[in-house]
């Protein structure tokens, strides 16, 4: 399983308006449960929501080729530089970039090694990091490589202390990058390492409480990382962790309501941190969300979710609100539910079906406000090309010159299929997953606050 997604400092990028500051009270939804931090809330059976039938995406071209599991990065010139990934057949060492003037793709360049489940970060000077992931073989990666827009050139660059995929990378209030967690052909790793991109090399940078791949990892307003869940030895982790660089320290903070594996994050207004959806012990999909508190060193809610989220992308907008698009239900099929989390309210309200589903897509954060939405799964054996575009209303993007209409305000009664290729069992991943990806299983779920 992938956590596709992608985009670390793209999430944190244009978020204005007013929202709750840090400090202030979480609201959970009226039907969400809050119970001791010792406790889990009480299980009841999961009916998702009705969701309008209208598809709240536009569509805006198609990739070159089909890709599900690619990392996509925002460069300073507005466009969105997209490589490696898994095509259908093979892992991709294509590089596409989308021009939101044109809006449309061209091919831009070629990595030195194709990769998926690698990381891509944006650095000081414009230019994109890729490291680790997996390569053709289906191995853990040591390498990493530099990507120029501007020339459309890729070059090599040092090599990571340790192969791994999977992991998270979060750019530093230094302009380093910090690379934490993930998996290498023998399992999940506690190690963290940090890029400097002045020499060119990466160094170890201490360990966390526990070995983590699927992590997520946020940087928070004070320069600490929250890094929160993941697949440990035991499976899917309750536990989280804020890392300080600074000394390599990780400190255990609060555990969430929930162990999840391959969830979704990002950075609220105010300085909390939402946490969606990802897979339980029993490899079921979890229905809910939650939020850290720093202020309080502890998560609050849980916030119920209108659907099943694991696999699927979390955006947060320019207004303060997230954007949940698709992921994977407990079958392991794509869906195509999108959702609108509100944490003015500490609620979640469904607001559309795109045409297509998707899971392992991108999305991310434009400069105009709307949301870029490309490739995925639209079954377990078809990976797509298509692209969309959410436009909220109240944005630039909402008075576009070419006379798209905002999906916010009138949706598209439906969307481009795009081209897709077939995924063959010869190296194809799982459904929602990559090639060498395995979930443990356990016999029985680990004890609340516990992994």
């Amino acid at each position: 399983m992938l956590l596709g997604i992608v985009i670390i400092a793209v999430a944190a990028l244009g978020l204005v308006g007013n929202v709750a500051t840090s400090g202030s009270a979480y609201a959970p939804p009226d039907n969400a449960q809050v119970v001791p931090a010792t406790a889990e809330p009480t299980a009841e059976p999961f009916v998702p929501a009705q969701f309008p039938n209208t598809d709240p995406l536009v569509a805006v071209g198609s990739l070159r080729e089909p890709l599900t599991d690619q990392t996509a990065t925002l460069v300073p010139d507005g466009r969105v530089v997209i490589a490696g990934g898994y095509d259908g057949l093979s892992i991709s060492s294509n590089i596409e970039t989308y021009d939101p003037h044109s809006r449309s793709f061209s091919v831009t360049g070629t990595m030195i090694d194709g990769r998926v489940e690698d990381t891509a970060t944006l650095l000081p000077d414009g230019t994109v990091l890729f490291a680790g992931g997996k390569g053709a073989g289906g191995s853990a990666l040591a390498s990493a490589e530099i990507y120029d827009p501007t020339t459309g050139a890729s070059r090599s660059t040092g090599s990571m202390t340790t192969p791994r995929f999977s992991a998270s990378a979060v750019v530093l209030d230094d302009g380093r990058v910090l690379i934490v967690g993930g998996s290498d052909d023998n399992g999940p790793l506690n190690s963290a390492e940090i890029y400097d991109p002045s020499s060119g090399e990466f160094s170890p940078d201490g360990v966390l409480a526990e070995g983590s791949g699927e992590v997520t990892a946020v940087k928070m307003p004070d320069g600490s990382v929250l890094v929160s869940g993941g697949n440990g030895l035991p499976g899917p982790l309750y536990s989280a962790e804020v890392f300080d660089y600074t000394g390599g320290a990780s400190t255990p903070v609060g555990s969430m309501w929930t162990p999840r594996e391959a969830a979704t994050s990002c950075l609220l207004q105010g300085g909390l941190v939402l946490v969606v959806g990802g897979f339980d012990p029993s490899n079921q999909v979890n229905t809910t969300a939650e939020v850290y508190d720093p202020d309080a060193a502890a998560f609050k809610g849980p916030v119920q979710l209108q659907d099943r989220r694991a696999l699927g992308t979390t955006t947060a907008l320019q207004d303060g609100s997230v954007l949940l698009v698709g992921g994977v239900d407990d079958s392991g099929d794509p869906i195509a539910t999108v959702e609108l989390f509100l944490p003015e309210k500490g609620v979640s309200e469904p607001i559309g079906t795109m045409a297509t589903p998707r899971s392992g897509q991108t999305a991310t954060l434009l400069s105009d406000g709307s949301v870029l939405i490309v490739g995925g799964r639209s079954s377990s054996t078809t990976v797509v090309a298509d692209a969309d575009l959410y436009i909220p209303a109240g944005t630039p993007a909402a008075s576009p010159s070419d006379g798209l209409t905002p999906a916010s305000l009138q949706p598209a009664a439906g969307g481009s299929t795009g081209t897709s290729v077939p995924a063959t069992a010869n190296g194809s991943p799982a459904a929602g997953g990559s090639p060498g990806a395995t979930v443990a299983t356990p016999t029985a779920p680990p004890a609340p606050g516990g992994s």
